[in-house]
């Protein structure tokens, strides 16, 4: 609270209490005062009003600073209170009894939210787990009736299987909890094990992956890189250049340089399909965003950019893209590097 900004509050008084003074100085006057006295009780009461109010405004300028300071250093904010002191004058009082009131009242309701994003995980994590069952059953079948329909039937399931795993992923990068662990990760082995998991998906696309100068390590937690790396392969998979012959997808990495004594690993994954339309590159990582090509070349549920996006950020992760219509699409993600964590 500015010096402004408190003597506005007090506009009204201030302007009463001055006509007042100059109306006892015209009554002093009239009845015969010297004008030397008058003024000299006018300055002295002047004075008097200026030395209280910025006594008052001292006292009171030192909680609300504290309390905003203490709410810029928060991420919770709500829990300010929690690290005040209760104030001395009777409005601030007022004021922080009914910031506490806020305070206990949404943390009941972050607990509650807390509480039902937990059961939801839990229940999604349980329904992945047994639809996996009826899935392996199915794909057996298939395997042991060799035919075009079994065929069919079992790149179907791969995609099954894909929005299977987004649900899940969906459901832990929506968590209030922390449920992924950061830790140094072997890059090649991270991309390597992506490009196991969507083989099927890219032999079927006719798309091959070339994998190059990737001995790096990374902070990051493996499980959710690997499918971050699968979104993106499978993207490549599915948008790749009708009739264009041999399709590759190259994955590498770079370390560079961001600042003065700031590093990053760049991981680099260059597909040459049909690329994105220009006024589709900045929102093809918006949830929900599906474009020109989801709507025209592919099914999309314009939710895999989406949780790439959501999990590079949870993992304190850069997710970007570059692409030009007809040429490709390539997707960079950068690891920060601390001076503690270099690459091999």
């Amino acid at each position: 609270m500015g010096p402004g900004a408190y003597l506005r509050d007090r506009a009204a008084p201030l302007l009463v209490g001055a006509l007042s003074l100059a109306f006892v100085a015209l009554a002093l006057v009239a009845h015969g005062v010297e004008p030397s006295l008058v003024t000299f009780v006018c300055v002295t009461l002047g004075v008097a009003v200026l030395v209280a109010l910025a006594m008052d405004y001292a006292h009171r300028r030192g909680f609300y600073r504290e309390l905003t300071q203490t709410i810029d250093a928060l991420d919770e904010s709500y829990l300010a209170t929690e690290l005040l002191e209760r104030p001395g004058p009777t409005e601030a009082q007022l004021f922080y009894d009914a910031l506490s009131h806020a305070s206990r009242d949404m943390r009941g309701r972050v607990a509650d939210s807390r509480h039902r994003q937990r059961a939801y995980r839990e229940y999604v994590e349980t329904w992945v787990h047994e639809i996996k069952t009826p899935i392996a059953a199915a794909r057996l079948v298939a395997h042991n009736n060799p035919s075009p329909a079994c065929e069919s039937i079992d790149e179907e399931l791969d995609v099954i299987e894909g929005y299977v795993e987004q649900a899940l992923y969906y459901a832990r990068s929506t968590s209030l909890d922390r449920d992924f662990q950061i830790r140094e990760v072997d890059l090649g082995e991270a991309v390597r094990d992506a490009v196991r998991h969507k083989a099927r998906t890219l032999i079927a696309a006719g798309v091959t992956p070339e994998l190059a100068s990737l001995d790096f390590t990374v902070r990051a937690d493996p499980k959710w890189l690997s499918f971050v790396v699968g979104q993106v392969l499978a993207n490549a998979a599915k948008y790749r250049r009708p009739g264009a012959g041999a399709a590759h997808v190259r994955i590498s990495a770079t370390r560079r340089k961001t600042g003065l004594d700031a590093w990053e690993t760049q991981l680099r994954l260059a597909d040459d399909g049909i690329g994105i339309p220009a006024a589709d590159v900045g929102r093809v990582f918006d949830k929900g965003f599906t474009g020109e090509n989801g709507r025209r070349f592919a099914r999309s549920t314009g939710i895999g950019l989406y949780l790439v996006r959501e999990l590079c950020e949870k993992m304190d992760l850069e997710v970007w893209l570059e692409s030009a219509e007809g040429r490709g699409t390539t997707v960079f993600i950068g690891f920060p590097e601390s001076e503690t964590h270099r690459p091999r």
